[in-house]
């Protein structure tokens, strides 16, 4: 491989290449070759693929040295649609990064490798990959920061002065210089009655959160809370503004900092309007101009809304009002309701379909309507939240089964239809089996294929959450079933959301008609929750005729091909400078283990300080060792633009020592 394909790595990166083991070092061009296995029909979609010349993004370019974000807002300075169909972005690192999608794919899908590649070709586990220093580190950095909370706790209580201890009234105070009891910490659990509020007196009242949480909150979360719920005052997409924002409390709570007017120093002024990403909402207040790199725009209809969807979405106003105020059942359903279920049943390829107005909401609501005591929920141990609510409100019992491990699910079924509901031994009435199409924090996609065959052979119904997964998946977009190769009727449940890749919100549940018709009835997120907005369901509607063609355009074609493009590239790279990358070829999501605490913050402010928007991820929401960073690609993305974030990333991952998958230092 040529110098040149690296010049966006550190000399380091490009010195450790050619020394060091890569997690996908691409050997297909000199061990053999993979495609001798490759189905036919597989092999014919791989050059189209390859054959293609999909632009990074169908859209122009935002000028990123625009000295006000109002331009952002304005449709005539969005990026326009650029379409080369004789120019090929990616033609340099085309061949590898189809070798590299197909073996994957091979892999992962069909199961096909040789007993060689079978060792070669290793995909990152983090749990198994993780190194001795890293763990350690890890540990010894939460020990360092729970007793730090706990001496703070204990000095604020000595001392009676902290962010987190509460002031008492003047007559309370008067009580302590008389002996009378001290007031608590927020959240604490101590037995005094002292504090300005009823509810401190333990004596009467019971903490709302456990004292781990509370403590969990206070020290170790608000410590890096400004790397999270980062507030913005654009588009989400590829190019955003990020408000600015400040804390005088030490990031126990955060203000937005406004307009520079406001500060009362003005070197402190200077400094902002001299930042290299600095910039002005329409209103004055100060936002960072940054590379979105972790929002849910996958098929990047935030960058040419105007011109793809705008039209008929404002259209739909003059008709229909913004909120139908009514349930479903009542006299929330409008023509387009209706327009939406039918556009995504046949989209997937089932005979009906429900819409609600949450994703959360759809798994959390759906799924206890579907099961209840005295039915079994086999679910993949790194299913999302929504599914662990929906699951636990069912009633029904619940096992979980190793991640994309189809053979611990034969296991489970077969030994729950063998002894059968516990204590009475009596049958299960139901069984289902919960994935995902793609998992949320791992980028990895489904097993689909021998999911579905364990289910036929055991008679287990599957249900699909293809939230990430539909309109990023497949040649059409039609999700995990169509890139797998699975059939759409051997999937009894398909759910889906519209805020990832449809530029809208809500979900939907795709299955027969008579599953359909009963949701209807007894779903709660149906029966009495707000309908879907009618404006939102247009802008459904205007995506889906994008991504299908029905707009008489190819837009939504070059859409799915730039998503796949920019997301191979981007793993490619990252995959090259030594980093930890979970997940497969053709997912728009990428995960980088950071496993320390201390690294989290770190990674996200360094990011953040070069004009990165990232999304960083940290214990509870995965577990306590395996803290990362998520990258979500979007079609929207140039390769100017992905590039210059490689070099960023690059110089990060130097100064942070996140080289993993290379040393067992970082």
């Amino acid at each position: 491989m040529s110098n040149d394909e690296h010049e966006y790595l550190s000399s380091a990166a490009v010195a450790g290449l050619g020394s060091s083991p890569s997690y996908e070092k691409d050997e297909y061009h000199h061990e053999g070759n993979v495609l001798d296995a490759v189905p036919p029909t597989l092999l014919a979609e791989s050059c189209n693929s390859s054959n293609s010349s999909a632009p990074s993004s169908p859209k122009g370019s935002v000028d990123s040295t625009a000295s006000s974000s109002s331009s952002l807002l304005d449709p005539s300075s969005l990026r326009k649609v650029e379409y080369c169909l004789e120019d090929d972005p990616f033609a340099d690192v085309r061949d590898r990064m189809e070798a590299l999608s197909l073996r994957d794919k091979m892999k992962h899908v069909y199961h096909k490798n040789t007993d060689k590649e079978a060792r070669t070709l290793k995909a990152c586990n983090p749990e198994d990959d993780i190194t001795i220093f890293a763990a350690i580190t890890t540990y010894l950095g939460y020990v360092v920061l729970i007793l730090t909370g706990h001496v703070r706790d204990i000095c604020a209580s000595t001392f009676r002065k902290g962010r987190y201890f509460r002031s008492t009234s003047n007559n309370s105070q008067e009580d302590d210089e008389d002996g009378g009891p001290p007031p608590p910490l927020e959240g604490s659990n101590s037995t005094s009655g002292g504090g300005n509020y009823p509810s401190d007196d333990r004596t009467k009242y019971a903490p709302l959160l456990k004292s781990w949480e509370n403590f969990y909150t206070r020290r170790l979360y608000h410590r890096i809370q400004d790397c999270f719920n980062r507030p913005i005052a654009s588009r989400p997409s590829a190019i955003i503004s990020v408000l600015e924002r400040v804390s005088f409390d030490g990031n126990k709570t955060m203000n937005i900092l406004g307009r520079l007017s406001d500060l009362p120093d003005e070197h402190r002024a200077v400094s902002y309007r001299e930042g290299q990403h600095y910039d002005e909402t329409s209103d004055g207040r100060v936002v960072r101009k940054c590379l979105n790199l972790g929002s849910y725009n996958y098929l990047g209809f935030a960058d040419d809304w105007d011109i793809t969807c705008r039209k008929d979405v404002m259209k739909s106003l003059t008709d229909l009002p913004s909120s139908s105020g009514s349930s479903r059942l009542e006299f929330g359903t409008t023509s387009l309701h209706r327009q939406v279920e039918q556009i995504v049943s046949k989209f997937v390829g089932k005979e009906d379909a429900i819409v609600l107005n949450m994703g959360f909401n759809t798994n959390a609501t759906i799924i206890p309507t579907l099961t209840s005591r005295g039915d079994l929920i086999v679910s993949d141990e790194l299913n999302h939240t929504s599914i662990v609510n929906g699951a636990r409100a069912s009633g029904a019992s619940i096992r979980t089964f190793r991640h994309n491990d189809s053979k611990d699910l034969e296991l489970i079924l077969r030994e729950a239809i063998v002894y059968g509901q516990p204590r009475t031994r009596k049958p299960w009435n139901r069984i289902l089996v919960v994935v995902e199409g793609i998992y949320s924090m791992e980028g990895e996609y489904c097993d689909l294929r021998n999911v579905v065959a364990v289910c036929k052979k055991y008679g287990a119904y599957v249900y699909l959450d293809e939230a990430h997964s539909i309109g990023a998946m497949g040649p059409t977009g039609r999700g995990c079933t169509e890139y797998t190769g699975v059939d759409p009727a051997d999937v009894d449940i398909m759910m889906g959301t519209f805020t990832k890749s449809f530029g809208g919100m809500g979900g939907y549940v795709a299955a027969s008609k008579r599953i359909v018709n009963e949701l209807r009835r007894e779903c709660a997120g149906s029966a009495y929750h707000n309908s879907l907005s009618p404006v939102v369901c247009q802008q459904i509607i205007s995506s889906f005729q994008v991504i299908m063609g029905q707009d008489n355009t190819s837009i939504g074609k070059k859409k799915l091909e730039a998503l796949r493009d920019n997301s191979n590239y981007f793993r490619m790279r990252l995959t090259d400078m030594g980093l930890h990358v979970l997940g497969n070829y053709d997912s728009p999501i990428m995960p980088v283990m950071l496993y320390n605490p201390t690294k989290i913050a770190a990674f996200s402010r360094e990011c953040l300080k070069r004009g990165l928007a990232v999304v960083v991820v940290g214990f509870p929401a995965v577990p306590i060792l395996m803290s990362r960073a998520r990258f979500c690609i979007s079609a929207g993305h140039t390769r100017e633009e992905l590039d210059r974030a490689l070099v960023e990333l690059d110089e990060i991952a130097d100064l942070l020592k996140l080289r993993y998958a290379r040393s067992t230092f970082g």
